[in-house]
């Protein structure tokens, strides 16, 4: 029947693309700018000199080796001491780079203990004007050597500090002690977003409708790729609306930029006497990205279209409104977004809310099913209500559903994400 070669062209989809980092320049980052002519020693150093950072309390930078730090230092000779007997220390620098949306930051400092003084609680910061945007103070180094601390931050679409500098704040916190510093770097990448539209159908009467919208104010790149359900790459023919201009090709991919404000269209209708293209795509970019995807069947009585938009794909739980009272029938396509194998639990509810059966879906990593509730539950002919469906072993999961008439007409369903 021509509603079930649409079911099995059903697909969601989570996927990521590869970005390059950008180191964000900071000034001495090794500390190695200034030139200490005395060999390395627990004695070499030069107190509240530090080029390029500001400094504040009982700081020093020194050439230190021997027994106080034994296999060396992560970069060059110098380290950075903050705190000492008498107080606390800090040090700090102010970027040129300020905050960005949607990019993801990251800050690696090396911290060291003294195998000949005492080690005090530190602090690693990562700031935007006066306010801390990620820290931390939760390593403990070895005596005598240091550990990389790792900070991670992600602005996201609309960050309120945007356009503020970004800061840099190393502190040693406990008078007696001191915490040495080395080797600092901060990244920043932009973070990519994934994706999740709903039925890839080309040809046989088929097409869909894809479009993509960027509403904020900077240009983004995206990436539409068709893969058939078993991940393969699938080639359509395409038809790409940009600016008043078309684009036709052929292929399994293709990349736009999308302005501010603009949309892209990309149509796909293979010949209609030909075989249905099914499978499903990917959206990858690097900035949020809205749109939808609408596919549309032709037939001597009509057309008939449903819609799905872009979703994350990433949930744990879903709920799924059913109808199969006389002369309907709901289909419904779930898909495993993760690397790993996950097993879904459906729990299947009446129109007054009872529990009327159980199961258990059993999804690879990026796996896909599709079926009718009626053929896989059976205890739901007749009757309409919910299907809950929730991953045993975290995120995901998504899906979609389709609402099918006696006539052979169809709409579809959007499923409900659990927050």
């Amino acid at each position: 029947m021509t509603h079930r070669l649409l079911l099995i062209a059903l697909f969601t989809f989570g996927a990521a693309i590869s970005v390059r980092a950008a180191d964000v320049p900071i000034t001495n980052p090794g500390f190695e700018q200034l030139v200490l002519p005395c060999a390395p020693s627990a004695l070499c150093y030069s107190f509240l000199n530090v080029p390029g950072w500001t400094v504040s309390g009982q700081v020093a930078t020194g050439k230190l080796g021997g027994i106080v730090f034994p296999g060396g230092v992560p970069d060059g000779t110098n380290i950075v001491g903050c705190g000492n007997e008498v107080g606390t220390g800090s040090i700090s620098q102010t970027l040129s780079a300020t905050l960005q949306p949607n990019t993801t930051y990251t800050l690696v400092v090396s911290v060291g203990r003294r195998a000949d003084f005492p080690f005090g609680g530190y602090n690693v910061e990562l700031l935007a004007g006066p306010t801390t945007l990620a820290s931390d103070s939760s390593l403990s180094p070895p005596a005598g050597g240091f550990l990389a601390d790792r900070i991670v931050y992600s602005s996201g679409a609309n960050p309120s500090l945007q356009g503020q500098k970004l800061t840099i704040r190393l502190t040693g916190n406990v008078v007696g002690a001191q915490a040495v510093f080395d080797k600092v770097s901060l990244d920043a990448t932009p973070t990519v977003i994934s994706s999740s539209l709903v039925q890839i159908a080309s040809g046989g009467g088929w097409k869909t409708t894809i479009t993509l919208v960027n509403v904020s104010a900077l240009p983004i790149s995206v990436t539409l790729a068709f893969w058939v359900d078993n991940g393969q790459p699938l080639s359509l023919p395409y038809t790409v609306f940009q600016s008043g201009r078309s684009t036709s090709g052929t292929g399994s991919s293709l990349g736009r930029t999308i302005n501010p404000g603009t949309r892209v269209l990309i149509e796909t209708e293979a010949p209609a006497l030909g075989p249905i293209l099914v499978g499903w795509g990917e959206v990858t970019s690097v900035g949020p990205i809205d749109g939808y995807a609408i596919f549309r069947q032709r037939s001597q009585s009509g057309d008939s279209e449903g819609t799905a938009s872009l979703s994350s794909g990433n949930s744990s739980s879903i709920v799924l409104p059913y109808d199969n009272t006389t002369g309907f029938a709901t289909g419904v396509a779930l898909i495993n977004s993760t690397t790993d194998g996950i097993i879904i639990r459906a729990t299947i509810r009446d129109d007054d809310g009872l529990q009327i059966g159980l199961d258990a879906i059993v999804l690879p990593a990026k796996g896909h099913t599709s079926f009718f509730v009626g053929d896989r539950f059976p205890v739901t002919s007749g009757r309409g209500g919910i299907i809950e469906l929730q991953s045993t072993t975290g995120g995901g999961i998504a899906g979609v559903g389709l609402r099918f008439s006696a006539s052979g007409t169809f709409t579809s369903v959007p499923v409900i994400v659990r927050q």
